[in-house]
């Protein structure tokens, strides 16, 4: 004769099956809410470093144009200084001449 419960047995299983079920469950939406949050870190520090890579390159562009015209105003001093020289050596040699031509 089999034995007839009052069905307690199944209860009990039923019962824990749901409570395994909610702990799964639980564990489960704890992993993807931390694999989000690290989706989150990681995409901010990628915006973080390409911010930073911006300002750097904008630091390098704005160097290079004060070295540029830094470049360019000594290049224009150094031209009218050559060319302030000729002018003296010009002259000079025109007092040279002028000279010459008076002590003959």
């Amino acid at each position: 004769m089999a034995r007839r419960g009052s069905g307690l047995r199944t209860a009990i299983k039923v019962v824990k099956a749901i409570d395994r079920a909610n702990k799964q469950a639980a564990r489960e939406s704890q992993r993807r809410e931390k694999a989000r949050q690290r989706a989150e870190a990681q995409a901010l520090r990628e915006h973080e470093r390409s911010v930073r890579e911006a300002q750097r390159e904008l630091q390098r562009q704005v160097r290079a144009k004060k070295s540029a015209a830094k470049q360019a105003f000594k290049d224009a001093i150094a031209s009218a200084s050559e060319e302030y020289q000729d002018r003296c050596e010009e002259r000079a040699a025109l007092r040279k001449q002028f000279i010459q031509e008076v002590l003959k």
